[in-house]
């Protein structure tokens, strides 16, 4: 009986740990999505709450299927987002982030998911290229030029730091915002 049970708790560690690290998403109609999100001090970010944070959000955003997850989708109202915008990209980790989008180099078309919007893709308009300074987990300052999928995924979070959805900035298109063409769009 002892072995059974020893057998039990051992199989259910792995779930009981992930019920404890995965972080609830938060759905549109939620009034954090909604909120001006705050800046983090650099003691919040080298806090182990901070820093524990960061690792269930990058969890969740791996185990939701997304590439992007903004802090309020899981009902923090930081200005925190985690992103990773392909296999051989490294993770990204965003921090009190200041955007200054390059208007010169235009605007693109992007199809976009939301994980607070499930089953939901809108075709909005982005930035080609923006300039990001922001600072990552370990409170280092960080400017760079961001183009390509990785200037999509940072708009679609530093919108989400904003109070600002999908939703509010899709293209009207027949009045009809969900596409079966848009299926297979990244979550954000």
């Amino acid at each position: 009986m002892k072995n059974l049970l020893y057998c039990v708790a051992l199989l259910t560690l792995p779930l009981f740990a992930q019920a404890q690290t995965r972080l609830e998403i938060i759905q549109i109609g939620h009034p954090t999505l909604r909120e001006l999100a705050r800046e983090l001090t650099m003691d919040e970010i080298r806090s182990p709450e901070v820093q524990g944070l960061i690792d269930d959000m990058v969890f969740t955003m791996k185990k939701a299927g997304g590439v992007g997850l903004a802090a309020p989708q899981v009902n923090q109202s930081l200005r925190l987002f985690v992103m990773k915008s392909g296999l051989s990209v490294p993770l990204t980790i965003v921090i009190n982030p200041k955007v200054e989008y390059l208007e010169a180099e235009g605007k693109q078309d992007s199809v976009e998911g939301c994980l607070s919007i499930p089953g939901r893709s809108v075709k909005v308009k982005r930035f080609k290229k923006l300039h990001m300074s922001y600072l990552n987990r370990d409170g280092e300052y960080i400017s760079e030029e961001v183009k390509g999928f990785k200037a999509i995924i940072s708009q679609h979070e530093y919108d989400h730091l904003n109070g600002v959805l999908i939703t509010d900035i899709m293209e009207q298109l027949n009045s009809v915002w969900d596409f079966a063409e848009y299926a297979d769009a990244p979550l954000m």
